[in-house]
């Protein structure tokens, strides 16, 4: 699969440097030329599967950078770095991915060597969270201050951005907020890792759709029980429904809202950020919707009534803004600052 590239239209008058980033999933791989200032020069995406090892990816991707650099006809602009942002478990120091779903020949490769031998440039691998928290914490200049970005959807994700610089742990595994325990014992619901009782289990998107059914049992609204039996619903369907007035949906939404915030109230009363960011496929219509944003005002209040008041009073809560960019971009701010470094 692969999309029209967006090229330039300005034409800097002394040479520029421009970023490659590589946003690696296990159904795209998305491409992107950044300039200094984080603005997309040129894009594209491809399908994973069709490429599937790491070298085969780098090599396309090096060749859609010098493709889209020789067309660039007036720009004066040279690639001075590729910043490389992938799933799961990563052991930053060696640039190793311990642990990854749907992404096998990726595990336990020196990815930086690899990316080296297809383009000779100073290179950084990152994680996906934080390669996109960095984008969105470049974006509002927020300089040594803290961001964490909340990721919903099927999986509940965290990017850290702690100081101004990406951060992963010393294991790989800082941000696994869908992992941390919201309810204990023996009524605790079972995650999809395994424990019990974790916020994934209850407000990922199993979780959401578990939580209408579970209500709609007590309930006689015959519209939803008519949508559940057909056991394709999902939360945007809840999301719907809610905007057009449905009380249950709009239960469902603010009982989320409520596990999340509990989850993010620990959280920051943990890492003290400045910033905490709301984004992925699960936010209910976002700010475009007056569901999404009564959505984002309780787990304000909920992180509010759950901290510290110096914590929670102080939290900035808001919707992500870059979308489906923020990891090519990110990519290539944090290749960017590590070579200005």
């Amino acid at each position: 699969m692969t999309s029209k590239p967006t090229i330039c239209s300005t034409l800097p008058l002394a040479q520029e440097d421009l970023f490659l980033g590589i946003d690696v999933g296990g159904t795209n791989v998305k491409l992107g030329l950044i300039d200094a200032s984080g603005a997309v020069r040129a894009k594209d995406a491809l399908a994973t599967p069709d490429f599937i090892t790491p070298e085969r990816v780098f090599d396309a991707a090096v060749a859609f950078a010098d493709r889209e650099l020789s067309s660039l006809e007036g720009c004066n602009f040279k690639l001075a770095g590729i910043g490389l942002a992938v799933p799961g478990v990563l052991d930053s120091r060696e640039a190793v991915l311990r642990e990854v779903v749907n992404l096998p020949e990726w595990q336990g490769k020196r990815l930086r060597e690899i990316l080296r031998q297809s383009k000779d440039l100073p290179n950084v691998v990152v994680n996906d969270a934080n390669s996109a928290a960095y984008a969105e914490h470049a974006l509002r200049s927020l300089g040594h201050k803290s961001l964490a970005l909340v990721t919903l959807g099927t999986g509940i994700g965290c990017g850290l951005v702690m100081n101004g610089s990406p951060y992963g742990g010393d294991h790989g595994c800082a941000g696994e907020l869908g992992h941390i325990a919201i309810r204990f014992g023996n009524e605790a619901l079972p995650c999809t890792c395994g424990k019990m009782g974790h916020l994934e289990a209850y407000a990922g998107s199993k979780g959401v759709v578990t939580q209408l059914h579970s209500l709609a049992r007590t309930t006689n609204n015959s519209k939803i029980a008519s949508l559940l039996k057909t056991d394709n619903v999902t939360p945007r369907d809840i999301a719907t429904l809610a905007q057009d007035g449905c009380e249950l949906c709009n239960t469902v939404i603010d009982q989320t809202a409520k596990y999340l915030g509990q989850a993010i109230g620990q959280m920051a009363q943990v890492i003290d950020p400045a910033v905490v960011l709301l984004g992925g496929a699960m936010t209910f219509g976002g700010s475009q919707s007056n569901v999404g944003q009564n959505f984002l005002t309780t787990v304000r209040n909920t992180i509010i009534a759950t901290t510290l008041e110096e914590v929670g009073s102080h939290l900035q809560v808001e919707f992500a803004s870059l979308g489906n960019d923020a990891g090519v971009i990110g990519a290539a701010k944090v290749a960017q600052q590590v070579i200005a470094s």
